[in-house]
């Protein structure tokens, strides 16, 4: 349960009656509930309330809101290809591909939002991939990878990982867990 702080908002922008006060008082249970109520006859002495053509009220809006919105970037957070690699690895998929392929590895350069997409029959494989993708991108574009931002899971996690990222000059940047924005 969420205590609303209702010192200055009163329920569907000031409108009282029997309706609404029912309405507040079941903690904001729906018209329609409120309506089943009275004509199963749950309630003794239950009002007879009706459908309003528009019930809506402050506390069940703020009540359904999840999360506020991330505003727009206006600009890129890289000014060149390659400053920043986003990368995931997705699966285990349902569906098989065509060479047993269960999972894939996305990576995004946040500059372009060019993608790539890399199949791969198992976890382990994202490291060798991740080789692969830099050899081949930094060959065709004669830029290096500068950094790579991906979530801590354990494919970008390893210590074979870190050192190789060590090695090549590879800034690794980490999201936290449940917030990919």
């Amino acid at each position: 349960m969420y205590v609303l702080k209702e010192e200055s908002e009163e329920c569907n922008l000031r409108k009282i009656d029997e309706s609404w006060l029912w309405h507040r008082r079941l903690g904001h249970l729906s018209f329609d509930h409120l309506m089943k109520l009275n004509k199963y006859n749950v309630v003794q002495n239950f009002p007879n309330i009706e459908k309003l053509h528009s019930p809506i009220c402050n506390p069940c809006q703020l009540g359904k809101l999840t999360r506020t919105s991330f505003k727009t970037k206006t600009q890129p957070s890289t000014n060149k290809p390659l400053q920043l690699v986003h990368m995931d690895l997705c699966g285990p998929s349902r569906q098989k591909g065509t060479g047993g392929e269960c999972y894939f590895m996305l990576v995004v350069d946040g500059f372009s939002r060019l993608t790539w997409v890399a199949f791969l029959k198992e976890k382990s494989e994202a490291f060798e991939k991740f080789k692969v993708f830099k050899a081949l991108t930094e060959n065709q574009t004669g830029r290096k990878i500068k950094s790579i931002g991906s979530d801590r899971g354990g494919e970008f996690c390893s210590g074979a990982f870190k050192e190789f990222c060590e090695e090549h000059g590879i800034k690794r940047e980490y999201t936290i867990p449940g917030t990919p924005q």
